[in-house]
């Protein structure tokens, strides 16, 4: 396993309040972005292509299907580039607005 090296520019917002749910099971998002997400768990390989959902848990009906493909995997996070859908980075936009408190501009 190859040591993660930062190339954002902008720092993720942490996924507080969310939940990745894989074949029913949950973990909890280290952070989010757009782009991208990291998550508590184990197990997966680079470049395996991971079906997930994201939800507020609160409410695990409020949620919303995604694809990722695994950029790095270590023993307790698994970081995933998102394979982008208008209705997945609506999603994420609106809950990235709501914890920053900034009108999102991406989608209104």
């Amino acid at each position: 396993m190859f040591q993660f090296n930062e190339r954002r520019r902008h720092v993720r917002r942490v996924g507080e309040g969310l939940i990745v749910l894989i074949d029913g099971r949950g973990y909890s998002i280290v952070d989010i972005s757009i782009a991208g997400l990291s998550f508590q768990t184990s197990g997966h390989r680079v470049g395996e292509r991971v079906a997930l959902k994201i939800a507020r848990l609160t409410d695990l009906n409020d949620g919303v299907e995604g694809r990722i493909t695994v950029v790095d995997s270590s023993d307790a996070v698994t970081r995933g580039q998102f394979l982008p859908t208008a209705r997945l980075m609506h999603y994420i936009v609106g809950h990235i607005a709501e914890a920053t408190g900034v009108s999102p501009a991406y989608f209104k």
